[in-house]
């Protein structure tokens, strides 16, 4: 069978990986479950949604945006660039759009024989290997509380503009960076608006000196964390000042523990009297809200920002191991046990997210052609210098590093099979094993563990 693979997802990670594909001669089928290029930025934010993070640092690095845009570029902006370099590359020509995934099945229990692919459709095909880029910004998550709301309920997902809310009286449940956003809009509409928090964030400013502050998360270099935490508890404490201040409890957690918060508008807005701060809601009585602090008030309109659960409906249950509602990669990427599945974009990193896409989805490729020459997964060899986690949260220079790391090892790897096989050190592939004739001149070789650690060691020390 031909190496070919199945690119799930033509969003803002997708098309990296397709360009990344591309680039190395790998044969690949893009599919896209809605009739459009850029994923969440044409479906699944609002109208008024600008970029978090700078242009600078979000742009693909080998295709700038236009320099007319501007420091923090609008939905329809981003839109606009993810299907010029779709265009530009000749990656739209190659995505098929409507082609929902229903299952993707291992064709032996590694897959390392490769992947069953089924789509909405009806059709089923076979693949060496499959990209799950599909994102995780589309499983909405509700609280449940007691009781029942009489009035209109909206996910943030769903919320496209004002129009969607019936006021006056709206409550933003959750103070993630749409959370404020749809505060301020909400006052913006009504003259005020109120917002409910379950536990407080660190508000980050986009602008720290003149510099937008995704910039001071970007670095070719590992940055022991402490460092990176001095840097951004300064910058919470030169945008924010005291909390207190702002009717905002500090937060008890470390400032990397949970997502931050890129918003200068909800200080202001809560200086001015516009958006008043709620706590945990408690329960419904008809448009009644009651809350954990004993108040109450009613409203017209809740809007949940109150976020997403990673899930993948099409993979089977088993396949992955889960914790506290992420599933436990290796990188970000790698599944532990499993060949020929890899997972692209499931990573928050504080920062733009540019450089580092293209970048792990060069690793990516990378993986897949050495993949194509070992009988075990390549995760398995990763995960001796990156231990599987399920820890989303990142920051820019490790994030970075760690793909300069496993670039690193990969081509270290494949150099080395490359000179055993030139010196005829190469053994045959295992009895059973697929035939794969359409392999470059380097055979399939079964790496052991006592060759690969004095390799493995030089990459740490290199490190």
């Amino acid at each position: 069978m031909p190496f070919r693979y199945c690119i799930i997802g033509a969003g803002y990670t997708g098309l990296a990986v397709a360009k990344a594909y591309a680039d190395l001669g790998l044969d690949y089928d893009h599919v896209e479950a809605t009739d459009a290029v850029g994923g969440n930025w044409s479906h699944g934010v609002y109208d008024s949604t600008h970029l978090i993070s700078a242009r600078d640092v979000t742009e693909y690095p080998d295709f700038p945006m236009p320099r007319d845009y501007p420091d923090f570029p609008s939905a329809a902006q981003m839109r606009d660039y993810l299907c010029t370099f779709a265009a530009e590359f000749g990656l739209e020509r190659r995505i098929e759009f409507g082609m929902l995934v229903t299952d993707v099945e291992p064709v032996n229990q590694s897959g390392s024989a490769g992947w069953r692919v089924s789509f909405g459709t009806g059709e089923t095909r076979e693949y060496t290997g499959v990209v799950v880029a599909n994102g995780h910004y589309w499983d909405t998550r509700i609280p449940s509380y007691p009781g029942e709301f009489a009035g209109k309920q909206i996910h943030s997902k769903d919320y496209k503009r004002p129009a969607d809310l019936d006021g006056p009286r709206v409550l933003v449940v959750g103070a993630g960076n749409s959370g404020c956003d749809l505060a301020v809009e909400s006052a913006l509409t009504f003259g005020t608006a109120e917002l409910s928090l379950r536990r407080s964030y660190w508000f980050i400013p986009k602008y720290v000196m003149g510099v937008p502050s995704s910039k001071f998360d970007v670095g070719s270099i590992p940055v022991p964390k402490v460092v990176q935490e001095a840097v951004f508890r300064t910058i919470v404490a030169l945008g924010m000042g005291s909390y207190g201040s702002f009717g905002l409890e500090k937060p008890t957690h470390r400032i990397f523990e949970q997502d931050l918060v890129v918003n200068q508008q909800l200080p202001y807005f809560l200086k001015h009297g516009r958006i008043a701060i709620r706590p945990e809601i408690a329960g419904f009585t008809g448009s009644t809200v009651r809350f954990v602090d004993g108040t109450s008030a009613e409203y017209d309109t809740i809007v949940w920002a109150t976020g997403f659960k990673t899930t993948f409906p099409f993979l089977r249950d088993g396949l992955l191991e889960w914790e506290n509602g992420q599933p436990r990669l290796v990188s970000h990427t790698f599944a532990p046990g499993l060949a020929n599945l890899y997972f692209a974009g499931l990573v928050a990193p504080r920062s733009g997210a540019g450089m580092l896409l293209m970048n792990s989805s060069r690793l990516l490729a990378e993986a897949a052609l050495l993949q194509q020459r070992l009988h075990e997964p390549v995760g398995n060899l990763y995960s001796m210098v990156s231990k599987p986690s399920a820890q989303i949260l990142a920051g820019g220079p490790e994030l970075r590093w760690d793909v300069v790391r496993g670039r690193r090892l990969i081509r270290i790897v494949s150099t080395l099979m490359l000179l055993r096989a030139r010196l005829g050190i190469a053994t045959p592939p295992s009895p059973g094993a697929r035939a794969r004739p359409e392999l470059p001149d380097i055979e399939r070789i079964p790496l052991s563990p006592s060759l690969l650690r004095p390799l493995l060691a030089a990459v740490r020390r290199n490190a």
